[in-house]
């Protein structure tokens, strides 16, 4: 009986000498609640290693105040052997993106003062360059991320006028601006093999 007593208290003693060097083992601003057992255990965060953050972005454009634009046409003199009466107005947009991109432009006819087929045979849309005479059914704008300025222009003639009084807004129709990129863009510039 006396041997498994001292074994019973060799073996509390040993616990008791695990647990006080758990209390004590590389742990900073250590602390026994109450004095009591358990140890709260607060280790001090160490950096090991920094790993790099990639983000794979996608194709970005956009056009600024879009839905605040508005093309009025106005009477001007009929050119080009277009038959009276010759309408034009122009808006500039500002596009930014992050690809070079070709834009393009698409009309769209609303009622009935466009007389013609949907796809314009009497009426144009096209960009023109900063000096207002060079002009293009397509423009190029760079994939910098910067803001394109261009203005975008429509032309009618031979518009059905005597279907509205004067003096009126009329919506004749819409300029839908399309863009896709010039070349094939690398999506994959920290891409693992």
């Amino acid at each position: 009986m006396v041997k498994k007593s001292i074994i019973a208290i060799a073996l509390m003693c040993m616990l008791a000498t695990v647990s006080y060097g758990q209390d004590t083992w590389g742990v900073t601003g250590q602390v026994k609640v109450d004095g009591g057992w358990p140890v709260t255990i607060q280790y001090t965060p160490m950096e090991i290693c920094r790993i790099p953050i990639f983000i794979k972005v996608g194709m970005f454009i956009e056009i600024e105040n879009c839905s605040q634009k508005k093309i009025v046409l106005e009477q001007v003199n009929c050119t080009g052997g277009h038959a009276f009466p010759c309408y034009k107005g122009c808006t500039e947009i500002k596009v930014r993106a992050n690809f070079e991109a070709q834009l393009s432009l698409k009309l769209y006819k609303i009622g009935s003062l466009i007389s013609g087929s949907w796809a314009g045979d009497n009426w144009k849309a096209y960009f023109t360059d900063d000096d207002g005479v060079t002009t293009s059914t397509t423009y190029i704008i760079t994939g910098d991320g910067n803001w394109n300025p261009v203005d975008v222009c429509v032309e009618a003639w031979d518009v059905n006028i005597y279907g509205a009084g004067p003096n009126t807004q009329v919506q004749i129709g819409e300029v839908a601006v399309l863009a896709m990129p010039t070349g094939t863009p690398d999506f994959c510039d920290y891409c693992d093999d």
